[in-house]
């Protein structure tokens, strides 16, 4: 099995120090202070209207949405709260340390992802991962590598995966053995031979919802322009009468703003349709790149200088690519396109059985 190289946590330093990891806890944090605000900016008009003796189907429909942020932060809170204090204080005093990993799923109940890593020294932890993610459940169980930061004295951990496919997960050690279920199978041991880069079992997992929403999400904005358009030639048969001024304004800005919404999810046809072309264009093939390491979190268009076999060079830019996908590429030195990469080639990027996906344009 040749696994494809991939960017590992830096063990040297404070683990919040890695820019990654930071940004990971302070998206972890988002939830809980964000729900709960909009819990209280849909309760407080609510409250002000029953006061106020408004009408009872405002008043319900506020009522509601605050009850739904309300059992969203409880959720939030005890699927995140709990660990996100300790999880910080550990990641500022420790440095991410490698472990092996053999990951499990009970084998009956309710399906929390279980892993047994066995540290370099010997130790062995059984660590309950609720929140897994079926991709690094994965490339978990793939790789058999794992960093880590803890326990604390009341055993939570923070994990990590290589290749940024977890840049930091929530677990805790438990005491029971978590061996007694079943060890997942592994989808594909060896994406990077796959005949095509669309058949690459976790990326193809990955973007199937998105991918299947771009299609189905075309029926809304077809029928609403449709019926729109119909409205707007019915009025103009009609001719606008003088106290239909407003009325004529309202009907010309919503179809206006229809037509925008069916753009957009045109354009979001198109690009998954393309997507699609781009991927079967070959098997996953690496290309020798010089990248910096990413000083910001967050998705950038780059440019990059790609060497191809035979010793030419040609500028490659990746349009809006996320950390994740730069931070491997500069780790490795190698961009993975889908095909034969090629001057003048507009190509799909990833890495081979990782969650990644960008456009990738080369120069000639």
């Amino acid at each position: 099995m040749s696994e494809a190289p991939a960017v590992e946590a830096p063990t040297g330093r404070p683990a919040i120090e890695d820019l990654a990891t930071a940004k990971a806890l302070s998206a972890l944090r988002l939830p809980l202070i964000g729900l709960p605000l909009a819990a209280v900016v849909f309760a407080v008009p609510a409250v002000w209207l029953i006061v106020a003796g408004g009408g009872w189907i405002g008043i319900a429909v506020l009522a509601i949405a605050a009850l739904a942020f309300v059992v969203t932060s409880v959720l939030a809170l005890v699927i995140t709260g709990f660990w996100i204090g300790p999880a910080g204080r550990l990641l500022r005093a420790e440095p991410w340390r490698a472990a092996s990993v053999k990951v499990y799923r009970p084998s009956k109940g309710f399906p929390r992802a279980r892993l047994v890593v066995k540290e370099a020294y010997g130790k062995s932890l059984s660590i309950l991962a609720p929140a897994l993610p079926w991709a690094a459940q994965q490339i978990l169980a793939r790789t058999s590598k794992i960093w880590l930061v803890g326990p604390d004295d009341k055993g939570w951990v923070a994990i990590r995966s290589t290749g940024l496919a977890l840049p930091l997960g929530q677990a805790r050690v438990s005491t029971t053995d978590l061996s007694t279920g079943y060890e997942i199978t592994v989808d594909q041991p060896d994406p990077a031979r796959a005949s095509l880069a669309s058949g690459d079992a976790v990326l193809a997992k990955v973007i199937a919802a998105p991918r299947k929403r771009s299609r189905t999400d075309m029926v809304a904005p077809v029928v609403l322009l449709a019926f729109a358009g119909f409205v707007v030639v019915d009025l103009l048969q009609r001719g606008v009468k003088a106290g239909q001024v407003g009325l004529a304004i309202g009907v010309f800005v919503g179809t206006l703003v229809i037509a925008g919404f069916f753009a957009w999810r045109l354009y979001k046809a198109l690009y998954w349709a393309k997507v699609d072309k781009l991927l079967s264009a070959g098997p996953w093939n690496a290309v020798a790149v010089e990248l910096p390491e990413p000083t910001r979190v967050g998705r950038e268009t780059v440019t990059m200088q790609a060497t191809f076999a035979d010793g030419r060079t040609v500028p490659v830019k990746l349009t809006r690519a996320g950390h994740a996908i730069r931070a491997n590429v500069a780790a490795t030195g190698k961009l993975w396109v889908a095909g034969i990469p090629g001057e003048g080639k507009q190509m799909v990027a990833g890495i081979p059985g990782y969650p990644f996906l960008s456009r990738a344009d080369f120069g000639s």
